[in-house]
This record gives C-alpha cells, structure tokens and sequence, in this order.
C-alpha cells in the first residue's frame, strides 16, 4: 500500500494466496517483495521474492526459493544493493539479479538463516544463524571467507561499523573483524529480541525484549579504532548452577572504585547487592537465586562509585543445568480425567481442570462463551486456527468468570465506552 504525505492511498497492490512481510525495495520501475505463497499442486508453502511494476503492481518475475516459513518481522526480509537481491531460506544464501530475478550463487551455511536477513557492504555479504554461527562470503561468487560458531544461537541480523562487524549472542555483543573474522571485544549485554543493534553518531543502541530482560535499552559508546580498554579487567563466578542457592561473583576493575553495587534482578529476589571490597581493586558479591531460573545467559549491570563519580559496567553470567531433564514426565496435578459438557468444549474442559486447581471457578459454558466472542470480535480469517494459541491466551489473562463480566473488564481496560 502506497500513501501519499497526506495518508491518502495511492496504490494498493495484492499478491494472490500470498503473505507479505519485512521489507519493500524500489529499485527502477519496480518494486521487490518478500513472502510465502502456498502451493496447491505440492501442498507446500514457499518463499518468493517478487518484482511488481511500482504504477500498476503487476508481476514482473518472481523466484521461487523453495519450501519456507512465515517469518512476520522487518528484519527477515532481504537487502538490496546495487541491482542485486541478497535473501535467505532455511540453511541457504542466495544472490538475485533485480534486473530479471535469475539466481546470480546460492550457498548453504550451516544453520537456520532465515529467521533474520543477511547484509552486505562493497566487501561482502555477512549473516547469522540460529546454530550460532557467522561467516562472510564473497559478493561475486557466495564463496567463503570465514565462519565463526559461538555458544548459543543468534536471533539478530549483524551490524556492520566501520572495519567491524556488531554480533549479538551469548547474551553479549562480539565486536569483529570483518575482513578476517577475528573476535577483539566481548560486551555482555543481556537477551536481545530480533532488531539489530543501531548505530547513531557515537553510540550503539541495543534493545532486549525476552525473559529475562523485559524491555531493557542498552546504550554503548564506541570508538572509531579498537579498543579492549573495559573497566572490567577480569571476572569469574562460582554456584552457577540451576541447584545452587547462591552464586558467587568476583571482578576486578581496571580503576580504584569506593563502591560496587550489583544489580541481580534477572535472576535473584533481590533488588541490588553491594560487593564486599578486597584490596583496591577486587569486588565480591554474594547473591542469592531464585528457584525459577533457566538454563542461560544472564547480563547483570554494575554501579561503581568513587566520590561523585559514577560507572556502569556489565557482565554476563551462565546459569548451567547440571541433572539431565527426562525424556518423559507426568504432571501429578493434572494427572485426572476432565470430561467436556458438550463434544465442542474438549478445550474448555481442560481449561477449567487447569483453572480450578488454582482456584478460579468457571464452567465449560462461561468460557466458551468468552472463546466465541473474542472469535467473532477479532474478525481474523484464521481465528479457528488461533482458537487454542491466540485466542486462549487472551482469554486466561482475563479474571472474568462469565462472558458479561469479560466484556466489562475489556471495556474499561480499552477505554472504551459501556
């Protein structure tokens, strides 16, 4: 959909049994476009890019990249640069002339690459994958120049700055060479969700968005050269495991700090610990864990003090799982049989069995009736898919115990009128 400065529509073009997402190109008279379109004669849903005519949104050419996945955020499309379509499905990088859609190379890495887009600079072409790997490949042939596998998968697209390249994983920013690969700086910053970190003037802003971070921002000045000169010059940790009832923490600072002031938030009770100081420059923190930490990296951020003056620093900790989760388990609890009222109310009956041992009361009947409202009122195409994922999950955020009181609750949360 195109709209002029005022909002109003100017074009509006439609790909048939198609869904659009991430980014839309100009590139001369045409438009380039991402998405899936089921395929009736394979019974498969794969990934397309499209060229549409810009005036009057007719097809172009299209290339079909195979069996894909819906992926509905801005950073899973494609990059365009200098007449060419970089994209990625599944394990595989292609390289697409704009001019007639013809698949210029197409390499197979190793890992999902897809879940963000690759990028490219006059160099090369840079990506990431949900198997924790990162590599660059030549513009012209897709070929390698280097590859890199850390601990945990990464969920962002790379960052290029200047001579470097901006990774995110292992709850940290990996600051790397680009032409060789080489990892010179480890940033501990916590959980990133899916955007890449963004560049203005002298800053890198990253945002965290899953558990246990929650919506933190971070902010980091950069230099133009490299530079390992953090004010942390090392740490280490003990008790790192999920058994553990505390963990231990030493750093030692690069300066002479008063003061160092912990805060363990994402995975202890308490709000902030003050670190006992041995010698100068050694800080140790005692802190205790909840019971309801995962298997992961965990960013803590660090006041250091000294008169008036004030540091933040970070590090990363991994909280380890030492007893191996069987392969099977009953949940007592619910070990019981839950028998519907009618033959549509199988989702319900669970619903209430689940409910009612937490001691909400609320029959078959009541809840249904929610289900059904927020099924018409969502007017989604799909909401008998969205019933038991969607849908469900609105209706149990609710302490409504019939239709009435829901709708009521819903209004005066909306700020809609009665």
């Amino acid at each position: 959909i195109a709209l002029d400065e005022n909002g109003k529509i100017i074009h509006d073009f439609h790909v048939p049994n198609a869904f659009l997402y991430g980014t839309v190109s100009k590139y001369q008279d045409e438009l380039i476009i991402i998405g899936t379109k089921y395929i009736q004669d394979e019974n498969t849903s794969n990934k397309f890019i499209w060229a549409i005519d810009k005036k009057n949104g007719n097809k172009l050419f299209e290339v079909n990249l195979g069996v894909g996945s819906i992926i509905s955020t801005d950073i899973s499309g494609f990059w365009f640069q200098k007449g060419y379509i970089y994209a990625s499905n599944n394990d595989k990088i292609f390289k697409i002339s704009a001019q007639n859609g013809k698949i210029v190379w197409q390499r197979k890495v190793n890992g999902n690459v897809h879940r963000h887009t690759v990028i490219a600079d006059s160099q090369a072409v840079y990506y990431t994958t949900l198997k924790g790997e990162f590599g660059s490949l030549k513009l012209k042939n897709g070929t390698v120049n280097w590859k890199v596998n850390i601990e945990e998968g990464i969920i962002t697209p790379p960052t290029v700055i200047n001579g470097s390249l901006l990774i995110i994983g292992d709850s940290s920013i990996y600051v790397v060479d680009k032409k060789e690969g080489l990892i010179y700086q480890k940033i501990p910053t916590g959980h990133s969700p899916y955007s890449a970190a963004t560049i203005f003037r002298n800053r890198v802003f990253l945002g965290a968005g899953e558990p246990p971070i929650n919506g933190l921002l971070f902010c980091f000045e950069f230099n133009q050269g490299v530079n390992n000169n953090l004010e942390i010059s090392q740490d280490f940790y003990v008790g790192n495991t999920l058994n553990s009832k505390k963990l231990q923490l030493t750093i030692e600072t690069k300066n002479n700090w008063d003061e160092a002031i912990i805060d363990p938030s994402v995975l202890s009770d308490a709000a902030e610990i003050k670190g006992q100081k041995i010698g100068n420059n050694i800080f140790v923190f005692q802190i205790p864990l909840k019971n309801t930490n995962i298997n992961s990296w965990y960013t803590l951020s660090i006041k250091l003090k000294e008169k008036r003056q004030i540091k933040i620093v970070t590090t990363a900790i991994k909280i380890r799982r030492t007893d191996q989760l069987p392969r099977k388990v009953t949940l007592s609890n619910f070990n019981k049989i839950a028998n519907e009222s009618t033959p549509f109310n199988s989702g319900s009956a669970l619903t209430q069995m689940i409910e009612e041992e937490y001691g909400k009361k609320i029959s078959q009947e009541d809840f249904r009736d929610i289900i059904d409202y927020l099924k018409k009122t969502s007017k989604w195409k799909d909401a008998d898919f969205q019933t038991w994922r969607l849908l469900l999950k609105r209706a149990l955020s609710s302490p409504a115990k019939d239709l009435n009181e829901f709708i009521k609750l819903e209004d005066e949360n909306d700020g809609h009128p009665e």
